[in-house]
């Protein structure tokens, strides 16, 4: 039986290493270490309880954003390029990378390739570093010998995400920051303006139109009962969140992402602009297109998307041609489906894909410029409503006691 072992040793050139390696006694670990023209200075089992240990206490304080991948991605591209080692290669990039959390899981997968390991188990080791995606590829270019290429790709695919990711948080922040303003006007007429006209119309014992008396009914629990509110709110939105885990309600969630006007349309086009451009990854990589299917599908994040994926994989096993399973799901528009078919008559299908990817990360652009020019206006409208609303319950009221007394 295979087990690990803990070892520190000192290679040719003097400089301490250490690390993990397996055999299945501590003499064949140490065999193994020599092989390695390592000289073993100590050795040791590696008990469960180190493992629990190092999980317990490997804290992440900085995730790994898409510009830390995309630059290492480019890194080990251009050092493998220039023929350096792979080791060397994880070395020299672990050493330069700011975040310290995926420069340790750096330096991990280096010692796990000392330990006789190929670079892409090496990474399964490592998930919050290493997305599973970027593990597939890894294999691929290993298996057809073309790593240093899929590298380029996939700096290429997460600089696109991480582009697409901060254009959309830059269109998002303007009417986040609006909406938080609007909320606490809100909250400021309803808890401190209102009560004071309250009390007047309670003195005066002025009859009430519904909208005030709705606001002063709501004034009053905010201000009485906001910890039970609170509490009942934070309940709420918990018991939601399970509720939304559930397969069939996740299925259901996910589907209403890609649905919805505006944000969801947005979703669907991001998530074909993915598909397309993973999926002519794998097939230019040498990869059978069951199996790509196959993987497609454990690298989707919507639900209902990799359900369609799992039953598209399934008509293709039967026999069914890739573009006319996509045509029998709802999730590929016309235009997809019409230029998969063009690539897969043409012997093209990676080219075509690639074409697809450039359409729909166009339309994503021209999309989040969309919900940039749309949200802002909205905004305006709908919490611009409410506080005219909150005026008019506040005002109307005052109106009518000035006509009373005016008629008098």
């Amino acid at each position: 039986m295979e087990k690990w072992y803990f070892y520190k040793a000192k290679d040719r050139q003097g400089a301490d290493v250490s690390g993990t390696v397996t055999g299945s006694n501590r003499r064949e670990a140490a065999q193994v270490l020599q092989a390695q023209n390592l000289i073993v200075l100590e050795i040791r089992e590696k008990k469960k309880w180190d493992e629990l240990f190092n999980k317990e206490f490997n804290i992440r304080v900085r995730s790994v954003t898409g510009s830390d991948f995309s630059r290492f991605c480019r890194q080990f591209h251009i050092m493998l390029n220039a023929g350096i080692p792979i080791l060397t290669c994880l070395e020299l990039i672990g050493g330069e990378t700011p975040n310290p959390g995926f420069s340790r899981d750096i330096f991990g997968v280096r010692q796990r390739i000392q330990s006789g390991e190929n670079l892409s188990q090496a990474m399964v080791a490592f998930p919050k570093s290493f997305p599973s995606l970027f593990i597939f590829m890894v294999e691929a270019g290993e298996t057809s010998g073309h790593l240093n290429e899929i590298l380029l790709k996939m700096a290429e695919h997460y600089d696109t995400e991480e582009k697409n990711r901060r254009q959309l948080q830059q269109t998002l922040f303007y009417p986040m920051v609006l909406s938080m303003v609007f909320v606490l006007v809100l909250i400021f007429l309803i808890t401190m303006v209102l009560p004071t006209f309250a009390d007047m119309f309670t003195v005066m014992n002025a009859e009430l139109p519904g909208p005030t008396r709705f606001l002063m009914g709501l004034s009053h629990s905010l201000s009485i009962r906001w910890p039970i509110i609170l509490l009942s709110l934070m309940g709420l939105a918990g018991g939601f969140a399970f509720f939304c885990e559930i397969d069939t309600v996740a299925k259901l969630r996910d589907r209403l992402k890609i649905r919805i006007p505006l944000v969801g349309v947005l979703n669907h086009k991001v998530c074909l602009a993915r598909m397309a451009t993973i999926l002519g990854m794998f097939l230019e990589s040498g990869i059978d297109l069951l199996v790509a299917l196959s993987r497609l599908e454990g690298v989707a994040d919507n639900r209902y998307i990799k359900t369609e994926l799992s039953q598209l994989r399934n008509k293709v096993t039967n026999g069914v041609s890739l573009s006319q399973g996509m045509a029998e799901s709802d999730v590929f528009p016309r235009l997809f489906c019409q230029l998969v078919a063009t690539g897969e008559a043409s012997g093209s299908l990676p080219e075509v894909l690639d074409t697809l990817n450039r359409i729909y990360a166009d339309e994503v652009r021209s999309r989040i410029q969309l919900l940039h020019t749309s949200l802002e206006p909205l905004i305006l409208l709908v919490f611009g409503g409410l506080v005219l609303f909150i005026l008019a319950a506040i005002m109307l009221p005052v109106f009518d006691i000035y006509s009373a007394y005016s008629s008098m």
